[in-house]
């Protein structure tokens, strides 16, 4: 099937992730490469720097119903800091996932967090299937690095969402986009994400801001599955 690519707009063929054109699939794989291979450091996922995921779980804790009856799916786990911050503030869950692009990863956070209720799947969000709906979904720092936008991973996760689930997500705000040295990041204007979301079948609730410290605050992104 051809159409537009998504990125550029020139003639393009559709894969699992959405339609994009030769030099832009190679594009796509680039912005995954870096992804794929699981850091020495885990500080390397956020630049150098181990951040605490306290501030953004605050924030899901004021928009989002938490309780032990839910099932919370995170994309791109990292070195575990919203986990870390949900045990640490014991807040209750029926079952947390974390999907990660990179098998390494996944494999140091078994290891970090070997609880009979959390798991860690190897997978990438465009093109992974669950057997069960997720209530809650939360994403943070991960969302502006997907090459072109984040569009074609919400479209695939809707349909694995329950009646009424919450969203979290973090982004850049503006207008740039490109790679930096290997990393593609994308900012986002708030005009740009309701559309997205309205387009793949959410609502949108809310948009916040998120200190993750002083020089990494981020735009919080709230959206709602309809019940």
């Amino acid at each position: 099937m051809t159409g537009e690519c998504e990125a550029c707009g020139r003639a393009a063929v559709s894969r699992p992730g959405g339609r994009l054109c030769e030099e832009c699939e190679s594009d796509w794989e680039r912005s995954r490469k870096r992804w794929r291979r699981g850091p020495r450091a885990p500080a390397a996922l956020t630049w150098g720097r181990m951040l605490s995921g306290d501030a953004f779980i605050a924030k899901v804790a004021e928009y989002l119903e938490l309780g032990e009856e839910k099932r919370i799916l995170e994309v791109g786990p990292g070195y575990g800091r919203l986990l870390e911050a949900c045990l640490d503030w014991g807040i209750p869950f029926a079952h947390y996932c974390g999907i990660d692009i990179s098998a390494d990863n996944c494999e140091y956070l078994r290891e970090r967090f070997p609880l009979p209720n959390v798991s860690f799947v190897h997978s990438d969000v465009e093109t992974a299937t669950f057997d069960t709906p997720w209530d809650v979904v939360l994403s943070s720092l991960t969302f502006k690095h997907l090459f072109p936008s984040f569009e074609p991973a919400l479209a695939n996760l809707r349909p694995h969402l329950a009646p009424g689930a919450g969203l979290c997500i973090d982004l850049l705000e503006g207008q740039r986009r490109g790679f930096r040295g290997r990393t593609y990041v994308r900012r986002y204007t708030r005009p740009e994400i309701r559309e997205i979301i309205e387009r793949v079948g959410l609502e949108h609730v809310a948009f916040d801001e998120v200190e993750h410290d002083p020089e990494w605050t981020r735009l919080l992104v709230v959206a709602r599955a309809p019940r």
